[in-house]
């Protein structure tokens, strides 16, 4: 598909959400100014996104490919949404979901659904095998958006690259726990943390080939700035004994990711407030042990026609180090 007819497209369901979302917007976050400072200057250097090449076997490969799938809502109010979203192919518009379609031996198919859910959110459902966006969210992620661009002072375009680009991030998000399960992935820590790692990953790796490095930054930046749509600086005990890290933790561990993907080129965000200099000190390692632990859980299932990207793995586990 042509990015001229996704662009098109994704601005007409822009419109569709601007018509649906709700007029109320969360109070403004103290750090939603430090998401957009540093991306426009960053170097190609910072993002490697080379794709590799298949092999012939890959038209014979076996894996299981994606399905995708638009449940109809029993909501009048988000059935314009639904009509748009499936019009468009939403889900299929998704790069990094294209790239890794087919990439995994799975046991079995691994199906995206978009659905109504009754609240804003996302979620991976094990025993059907399903990735599910709620149809709540784009709405929620639009209102976001208008509110950073009123903040920030943004054109009207930074309203649909804020939803497209979370979208990416949460469904990838929930891609990763869909990984852990049919691959039976070991994860040692905490499995909220670990996924949201490898969906930055997979949108530094696999970003669309017609996106800059400096909009791949962006696009995780915004992200992290989804991460504290919800944040109250005021927790309950069942706030800090939840399996996911605190809206705050989850937007300065991906705010690491970033910087240790450049430490030299991403210099300003510890002036900017994005980080602090004691976790910047040590976020390229970070970032570095982070990719190699997924390269290692990863590479181990990659389907036939992919050795390729096993090839580049191997090549880059031996030029870098664990330390």
């Amino acid at each position: 598909m042509s990015n001229v007819w996704r662009t098109s497209a994704l601005l007409a369901l822009a419109t569709l959400l601007a018509a649906c979302a709700s007029a109320s917007v969360g109070p403004r976050d103290p750090l939603a100014q430090v998401t957009s400072q540093t991306g426009a200057g960053v170097a190609s250097r910072t993002v490697v996104r080379m794709r590799g090449a298949q092999s012939p076997a890959a038209a014979l490969r076996r894996a299981p490919m994606f399905e995708f799938a638009y449940a109809v809502p029993d909501s009048a109010a988000l059935q314009p949404i639904y009509t748009r979203v499936r019009d468009i192919d939403l889900l299929r518009q998704l790069p990094e979901v294209q790239a890794i379609d087919g990439m995994f031996a799975l046991p079995r198919s691994l199906r995206f659904v978009t659905a109504e859910c009754g609240e804003s959110g996302a979620f991976y459902h094990s025993a059907d095998g399903e990735v599910i966006l709620c149809y709540e969210t784009l709405r929620v992620l639009y209102a976001r958006g208008q509110e950073r661009q009123r903040v920030l002072g943004l054109g009207e375009e930074s309203i649909l690259r804020y939803v497209y680009a979370n979208v990416r991030f949460i469904v990838l998000h929930e891609t990763g726990h869909a990984l852990v399960h049919l691959l039976d992935l070991p994860v040692t820590g905490r499995q909220e943390d670990a996924v949201d790692q490898l969906a930055a990953i997979l949108m530094l790796r696999f970003a669309g080939l017609d996106e800059t490095p400096a909009e791949v930054i962006d696009n995780l930046r915004m992200a992290a700035n989804w991460m504290l749509s919800h944040s109250t600086g005021a927790y309950s005990l069942e706030s800090y004994a939840d399996e996911h890290a605190l809206g705050e933790q989850r937007f300065f561990n991906l705010q690491c990711l970033i910087y240790g993907t450049d430490p030299e080129a991403f210099a300003g965000m510890v002036d900017a407030g994005d980080l602090t200099a004691a976790r910047a000190r040590g976020c390229a390692r970070e970032m570095r042990l982070v990719s190699r632990a997924w390269l290692r859980l990863l590479v181990p299932h990659l389907a036939p026609g992919y050795e390729t990207y096993g090839e580049e793995a191997a090549l880059y586990l031996q030029q870098s180090t664990g330390d």
